[in-house]
């Protein structure tokens, strides 16, 4: 698990009620989370907002995700 999945869920949202709050597919959400698509910097920017933390808790300096350490 990455650091996106595990602050969405510990905040209780879904893929779909992200990708609505950010105005964008929720498939984007999924794509972004399992690795299969990069986050474009726009979208870091506003999933850390929407998350309420900052980018450099969710993302390293290349825009990969950051692993969730248990």
């Amino acid at each position: 698990m990455n650091k996106l999945e595990h602050t969405r869920r510990k905040l209780g949202l879904s893929q779909t009620q992200l990708g609505l709050r950010l105005g964008i597919h929720p498939t984007n959400i999924t794509m972004v989370e399992r690795g299969h698509r990069r986050a474009w910097p726009k979208l870091r920017k506003q999933l850390a907002e929407a998350l309420g933390v900052v980018e450099e808790d969710l993302f390293d300096d290349y825009g990969n995700l950051k692993k969730f350490e248990y």
